[in-house]
């Protein structure tokens, strides 16, 4: 079998994006450690796309055309999938997506291995209205996913008496939060839902946002995007005290995670881990199994049976696998940053997708 690896290694994403493909090798070298798929080595062809999603397409047809893979693990972005899903089509291949995202999408071509929102953004709603408080403030950078989840906390919000007293949606890439920094002072929020996507956004807008004398105590951030890669560029004192949601953060006590870091630290060295670098472990693993239990990589024969396979070590905490829709079930946490990482404040039950997030209840899964 052999797998395609699509991800920015060059480019604004590239520090990110490597951390997710750390996941999927980790689990290509578990794998072949173990004796391989079918007896074989699986075997992997890596396509950088340079952050560039005019690439992204060119990529898939790299990697299916030249390359001949089996199946695609890849992407981060929502705007990287949206132009992977058209090629993946055309060259009849699969797409593992390793990263929680906005859902409001089935494509029977790919396989949603990340958290739809409400798995996540439902109970964190809950909690922050319960913690921190009912007046927000939304920040998100402008494409898909953050202005999704910005009218997904509108809709639902009233059901926790939430309300929004503002928004504000920037450029990939923004630096310059001065302006949206005045508006939240003037409206005056109890807590700020951040949906900043990428390193330079992230550590300038919670940078500027202590700087402009904003305190957690009075004023927490509550983040869905801002991953310890992130706090990485941060000193301690601009970061700890605010919140995040993940699927996984690496304070996690558990056997499975443990040897997740174990290994990871082992074979590719020291690294920040989180949930879409767990997502692309989990989508490499089943993709394994789906092998083993098809005794084929034809890809009608792999799609059916990732939904029969089951993936024991995922360091979430819960066992990974697909559901008929080609989602699959998490848990949930809430992190506070402190040191330069999260320590984990609180635990959500797994519960099923629902990509539409039709009923914010949506059932807890068995463990």
């Amino acid at each position: 079998m052999k797998i395609g690896l699509l991800y920015s290694l060059s480019g604004a994403q590239a520090e990110m994006e490597q951390s997710i493909l750390d996941g999927a090798l980790l689990a290509v070298h578990e794998i072949n450690a173990a004796g391989g798929v079918g007896g074989a080595e699986l075997q992997t062809a890596i396509f950088d796309d340079r952050s560039q999603v005019s690439l992204t397409a060119h990529g898939i047809d790299h990697l299916c055309r030249t390359e001949s893979v089996d199946a695609v693990v890849g992407g981060y972005t929502s705007a990287s999938r949206v132009v992977m899903i058209p090629a993946i089509h055309a060259n009849r291949t699969l797409l593992m997506y390793p990263t929680y995202f906005e859902g409001e999408e089935t494509d029977r071509r790919v396989f949603y291995c990340g958290a739809a929102p409400n798995q996540y953004l439902a109970d964190y709603l809950d909690w922050i209205a319960t913690n921190l408080g009912r007046r927000v403030y939304i920040v998100g950078s402008d494409y898909i996913y953050p202005r999704v989840l910005a009218e997904a906390i509108r809709r639902f919000g009233d059901r926790w008496d939430i309300s929004v007293a503002g928004a504000w949606h920037a450029p990939l890439g923004e630096t310059d939060f001065t302006a949206v920094l005045a508006d939240i002072a003037r409206t005056r929020p109890s807590v700020v839902i951040c949906n900043l996507v990428g390193v330079d956004s992230t550590t300038q807008f919670y940078t500027q946002f202590h700087d402009a004398g904003f305190e957690p105590a009075t004023l927490p951030i509550a983040a869905t995007v801002t991953t310890a890669i992130d706090l990485a560029h941060m000193p301690p004192e601009v970061s700890d005290g605010h919140f995040m949601v993940a699927t996984y953060f690496s304070a996690l006590e558990s056997a499975a995670n443990s040897a997740y870091r174990r290994a990871l630290e082992e074979i590719r060295g020291r690294r920040h881990t989180h949930s879409a670098q767990v997502g692309a472990y989990n989508a490499v693993h089943a993709l394994g199994l789906a092998a083993e239990l098809a005794g084929s990589t034809a890809t009608a024969a792999i799609a059916d049976a990732l939904l029969g396979v089951r993936f024991d070590g995922n360091p979430e905490g819960l066992p990974f696998y697909f559901r008929s829709d080609h989602y699959s079930a998490h848990p949930a946490y809430v992190g506070r940053a402190a040191g330069g990482t999260y320590e984990v404040v609180e635990e959500f039950a797994p519960r099923l997708p629902d990509p539409w997030w039709s009923e914010s209840r949506s059932l807890i899964v068995p463990r």
